[in-house]
């Protein structure tokens, strides 16, 4: 059984839960990621695979910031995927098992969106879901991959109380800036010799607040580096 199916009918009650009195502030996070890939992606895509989506509660946001991009989501758990459907008919739902089953998404998605999805696959499989989602993705399609930060103290105790989060394994942000790296790193020429474009994958430290407004945005954006936001995103783009 998929480590999801029991707690696709109650996975939104078990998150409110485990962030006790910012519990309020749920979606908050949901709506800062969909806005944040708007804000890196050059250009509205016209696919996006939500993947690891579980119960679809990023495919509202994402058809909010994008509302032109064909929307698909992809999970391991078949139970989390018939309560997304059943909740978001304006979006495609398919129950996948390994890397290799992401091929029907080829030719579809030009952005791929994995919403704290990493810390539960098992690290010997992370590199084998990396390289699935970048066989599926067009030459300048981007990867988005976003986590929690255990340095900030206030995730750190909310994923240690966390039910959900019971047999994950936390990604360092260094750790999945390199992972990508490995596969997403494109090259450069100078001076007729080629080397690694170490600059083509990104991580940013990102959510600082649950507050969302324009002051609250603009901050978040100027203190990127500064490792102490709530989360951390890591993209790339395909070269």
């Amino acid at each position: 059984m998929a480590e999801f199916d029991k707690f696709a009918s109650s996975y939104n009650s078990e998150i409110v839960k485990d962030l006790g009195r910012f519990g309020k502030y749920r979606d908050t996070a949901f709506l800062y990621k969909a806005q944040y890939l708007k804000y890196i992606l050059p250009n509205p895509p016209g696919g996006i695979l939500d993947f690891g989506c579980g119960v679809g509660s990023n495919a509202p946001w994402l058809k909010k910031f994008f509302p032109d991009a064909k929307l698909f989501g992809c999970d391991v758990s078949p139970e989390s995927i018939k309560v997304a459907a059943g909740n978001h008919q304006y979006c495609e739902f398919e129950t996948i098992a390994a890397p290799k089953d992401l091929n029907i998404y080829k030719d579809k998605v030009d952005a791929v969106f994995a919403s704290t999805v990493f810390h539960h696959i098992p690290p010997a499989e992370h590199e084998a879901w990396i390289n699935g989602l970048y066989s599926i993705m067009p030459i300048g399609g981007y990867l988005a991959i976003f986590e929690h930060n255990m340095k900030n103290p206030v995730t750190a105790k909310v994923v240690k109380g966390s039910k959900v989060d019971e047999e994950a394994t936390m990604l360092g942000a260094l750790y999945c800036k390199r992972l990508v790296r490995n596969r997403f790193c494109g090259t450069s020429t100078k001076n007729k010799k080629i080397r690694a474009d170490r600059d083509s994958v990104k991580l940013r430290y990102t959510y600082f607040s649950p507050w969302r407004n324009a002051l609250f945005t603009a901050m978040e954006r100027i203190l990127w580096f500064v490792p102490l936001g709530m989360q951390y995103c890591v993209y790339a783009r395909k070269q």
